[in-house]
């Protein structure tokens, strides 16, 4: 696994819809890297890269988030992707894997937050849902009922 020596950049103009997504009293997330990466995957599915604004502002998030779990395989494989070439995955390209990754997870935010404000009257979850639900993205089916069990017969 590869570490990540970089911080990570988000925009402070989705920074609100960060919030409601991960951290301390969200409840879609854990954790604001997880609903970065969220997003980010999001956004690459939606080809939404939206590069960050430096006159908005950033934040960062130190590159040891991203040490010892499933976001670093992520930011590697959006960049992997989206480039097309293995060539992308050198050691001193690691600058631009993270803004690869940091530009979708821009992109994702934006529909998110679009998301959010199309459906206020919901809370933020039931928002997300609908939002995926619009673009094909289903919620796992859920089983309530036991599995019916057929005896043999011998």
């Amino acid at each position: 696994m590869r570490i990540i020596h970089l911080p990570v950049k988000r925009s402070k103009k989705f920074e609100a819809t960060l919030q409601l997504l991960g951290g301390r009293d969200a409840s879609m997330f854990p954790t604001l890297r997880e609903a970065l990466t969220f997003c980010a995957i999001l956004g690459y599915k939606e080809r939404r890269k939206l590069p960050l604004d430096p006159h908005v502002g950033t934040e960062d998030i130190a590159g040891a988030q991203y040490q010892l779990n499933e976001a670093v395989d992520v930011v590697f494989a959006l960049a992997l992707a989206d480039s097309g070439s293995s060539d992308i995955l050198r050691p001193e390209r690691e600058k631009d894997c993270i803004q690869t990754y940091e530009e979708y997870a821009n992109g994702g935010l934006e529909l998110v937050q679009s998301w959010i404000e199309r459906h206020a009257d919901l809370d933020v979850q039931d928002s997300v849902w609908r939002g995926l639900n619009s673009i094909g993205v289903r919620p796992p089916r859920t089983n309530d009922r036991e599995t019916d069990i057929i005896e043999p017969e011998f």
